[in-house]
C-alpha cells in the first residue's frame, strides 16, 4: 500500500466525522450516477443535449454564454449519442432560436426557458 493510501486510511480511522462525510458523499455520487444513467436511457437526443447544456451552464455559473471544454465527439460520447446526432440537435436548436453558435467551442443560450422545457424528461 502506498503512503498516501495509508495516510488516508489513518485519517479515516481516527476521524469518524470524516469517514461519515466520505461515506455520505459516496452514496450521493452513486445515487446521482444511477439516476443519471436511468434518465439518459429514457431521454431523447434533444432532451439529452438540452440537459447537458443546462448542467454545463450551471456548473460553470454561466447564464448566457458557454465555452465548451469538449469537442462534439466528446459530447456525443458523454451523452451516448453519435457525433452526427449531436450536430443535428445543435443545428435544430440554432434554427429554432434556442441557441447561437458563434464559434465551434462557444454556445450562447438565447432561450433558456425553451432549453429547460426540452431538458425535462
Amino acid at each position: 500500500m502506498c503512503y498516501p493510501q495509508r495516510l488516508a486510511d489513518r485519517l479515516i480511522d481516527e476521524n469518524p466525522r470524516l469517514a461519515r462525510g466520505l461515506y455520505d458523499k459516496t452514496l450521493r455520487d452513486l445515487a446521482h450516477a444511477q439516476s443519471r444513467m436511468l434518465l439518459l436511457g429514457r431521454m431523447t437526443a434533444s432532451e439529452r443535449v438540452a440537459r447537458f447544456l443546462l448542467e454545463l451552464a450551471e456548473r460553470r455559473d454561466a447564464r448566457h454564454v458557454l465555452d465548451l471544454p469538449m469537442s462534439r465527439s466528446d459530447i456525443a460520447d458523454y451523452l451516448g449519442l453519435t457525433i452526427e446526432t449531436v450536430c443535428r440537435v445543435l443545428s435544430a436548436f440554432k434554427r429554432g432560436g434556442v441557441i447561437a453558435i458563434p464559434t465551434p467551442h462557444r454556445i450562447e443560450l438565447r432561450d433558456r426557458e425553451a432549453l429547460e422545457v426540452l431538458g425535462e424528461a
